[in-house]
């Protein structure tokens, strides 16, 4: 993007016109449309009924961002670009796409993310600040939100859930509690690859309730106990895993998330803990960004696995193994609780 030119570089990087138009170019569909040979403005604008000259003007500052080629009135989609068609991995186009209705909950961070400065001179989330209520409450309070935001953590859970059943010597394990595991969309999965083993979910009691569909066909190995991590974890397992989940609390919090896994397995018990890295050297801008993510809405981060080492040592835990994912920057990291 303008590599050659700071100053339009930064102008571009500045400007409120670049993610709306990136968001434009994936609401209409526009690299699935230059691929499918409709790459002029004119056979773009009559496959999606935009003014012709308007979107030529958009397709003019996506090519100088990048996500297309120009080359006498007719476009191709650039490496950049493909990664917001609709049949990319990562599926981002949805993500972006303004029209979505699982797009709900993006939009509704964004006007928190505009209090970055803020944050920044406080170190605390400004979430609440935007709403008058912290993120966990205005979840419950907005329904339709909550339903964004959960299947938003489903789609996460479900790119990484092949590896997930595969990555670790689940063959060790007897029986496995997933501590805040949602709606089971991770313990569902292993379960059915793994006939032998047991399960628990441990969450609120609320969501317990909506997991009794997801893990209904292995409920014969499943067990479904309600109650706060805060609090001890009235189940019994010889690991506890615990994914995508201690990133949304500050050190401080999620220290004490810790010490009720520690209590709960008990000397030589196992505790996996999976979440993405801040230093993973994989999708770092989108790990940064995740960073960010947490401080304006929780005041929480993401973390290194030194970070998580550190922290594991301060409740009476060792890392006794790191396991990374093909899937960009998530790991699972293993913890003995020493005696």
């Amino acid at each position: 993007m303008f590599r050659q030119d700071p100053l339009n570089t930064i102008l571009a990087l500045a400007s409120e016109f670049t993610p709306t138009a990136v968001r434009v170019a994936a609401t209409l569909r526009l690299p699935d449309l230059v691929e499918a040979g409709h790459n002029t403005p004119k056979a773009m604008a009559e496959q999606t009924g935009a003014d012709e000259q308007a979107l030529g003007r958009v397709m003019r500052y996506l090519t100088l961002l990048g996500l297309f080629t120009e080359e006498s009135g007719t476009y191709a989609v650039t490496e950049v670009g493909q990664v917001i068609g609709s049949d990319h991995p990562s599926t981002l186009q949805r993500w972006l796409d303004l029209e979505d209705p699982a797009r709900e909950i993006e939009a509704r961070f964004e006007p928190a993310i505009a209090e970055l400065l803020t944050a920044v001179r406080t170190g605390e989330p400004v979430y609440e600040k935007v709403y008058g209520a912290n993120f966990w409450d205005d979840l419950k309070a907005h329904p339709k939100l909550d339903k964004s935001f959960n299947d938003g953590l489903t789609r996460t859970v479900n790119r990484m859930v092949p590896e997930f059943v595969k990555i670790y010597d689940w063959a060790s394990v007897k029986h496995v509690v997933d501590v805040g595991g949602g709606k089971g969309a991770l313990l569902a999965p292993l379960l059915n690859t793994h006939p032998e083993l047991r399960g628990t979910l441990f969450e609120l009691e609320h969501v317990v309730e909506q997991a009794r569909e997801t893990l209904a066909p292995v409920a014969d190995r499943c067990e479904l106990v309600g109650g706060s991590f805060f609090e001890p974890i009235a189940a019994q397992g010889d690991v506890y895993l615990i994914a995508n989940t201690l990133h949304n609390w500050s050190d401080a919090d999620a220290e004490k998330i810790m010490a009720r896994l520690v209590e709960a397995a008990g000397p030589g018990g196992r505790v996996l803990i999976v979440e993405r890295m801040v230093d993973s050297g994989k999708d770092p801008v989108m790990a940064s960004y995740a960073d960010l993510l947490m401080l304006v809405l929780l005041g929480a981060r993401e973390r290194s696995v030194e970070d998580y080492r550190g922290l594991g040592a301060k409740v009476g835990m060792e890392l006794t193994d790191t396991l990374r994912f093909e899937t960009p920057g998530m790991w699972l990291l293993e913890f003995t609780v020493q005696s």
